[in-house]
């Protein structure tokens, strides 16, 4: 049997990662019922949406449990490998993010690289040894809070394609330090479907489908963020891209993360139904 995860901003309503528009208009148990009624049988949450809600994290994980979503993520931990009061804002989020993912008994925290780069420059990742050793030590608390932690290679970012990335977690070398890959990313980012079908089976931790136009409108981070649309709907080569993983040997839960302006306008169910349907027809 196929199993979804509806990441977070799948089910977020009218919010998007950008900061003041970052809170779901929706209440968790409202999402999570809709994300369970369109058949999905994991979800994601924002550390944002969770701190807002009037529910504590017990009572989510009882929630989740009861509607049989039992694949859970949390996400987005920045700046782990930085210093100064960047780090310091990053170290805070960090422990509400391990306490929500042992509370809830999440699969894993996405992490993200630098995404405060030149975009017209290509950036090479620097100083592997010093990001390595801190991906480690993220990896070792992630480890003892009972979860694990994936990094998600962004087009925008310092870390763009995923045979670097791959080096990374290599270097790092701890066993809950692993990749999310996202369709999107690969799509819009430098890399190729050999370059997915080399990475080891068990670096990769989460994936996620979706699919957008061919051509990009803006820059990266708009065009990410807006102009998604479901699977089968766009450009992308969605069933070439989950037979290189299904051939890596990764079996899910398969992610579905659509971010869209279409996307945020229609009403919850009737967003997360098109989602899903859209999806596993891919598997079917």
């Amino acid at each position: 049997m196929t199993e979804l995860l509806a990441t977070c901003w799948t089910h977020a309503g009218d919010s998007l990662p950008i900061a003041g528009r970052d809170l779901s208009p929706y209440d968790v148990r409202t999402r999570a019922e809709a994300v369970t009624r369109a058949g999905f049988t994991g979800i994601g949450f924002t550390i944002e949406d969770l701190r807002a809600s009037s529910l504590s994290l017990a009572d989510i994980k009882g929630i989740c449990e009861d509607l049989g979503l039992v694949h859970t993520e949390v996400e987005l931990l920045g700046d782990w490998w930085t210093s100064g009061e960047r780090r310091q804002r990053s170290d805070a989020q960090r422990v509400d993010l391990l306490n929500a993912a042992t509370a809830l008994g999440a699969r894993q925290i996405k992490i993200g690289p630098d995404t405060d780069i030149d975009p017209s420059t290509t950036p090479e990742l620097l100083d592997r040894d010093r990001w390595a050793a801190e991906l480690h030590d993220l990896a070792e608390q992630a480890a003892d809070a009972g979860t694990r932690v994936a990094l998600e290679v962004l087009p925008f970012s310092n870390i763009a394609d995923f045979t670097q990335a791959a080096e990374l977690i290599k270097a790092a070398d701890h066993p809950a330090a692993g990749l999310c890959v996202d369709i999107w990313h690969v799509e819009r980012g430098p890399s190729t479907p050999a370059d997915l079908a080399s990475l080891p089976p068990e670096m990769v931790f989460a994936v996620e489908l979706n699919d957008a136009p061919g051509e990009r409108v803006g820059d990266l981070f708009s065009d990410t963020i807006r102009n998604r649309v479901p699977c089968g709907e766009g450009s992308f080569d969605v069933e070439g891209f989950i037979r290189t993983l299904q051939g890596s040997g990764f079996t899910g839960p398969w992610g579905v993360e659509i971010l869209a302006d279409a996307h945020r306008q229609l009403r919850l169910d009737e967003a997360l139904a098109v989602a899903h349907r859209t999806a596993i027809r891919f598997f079917n």
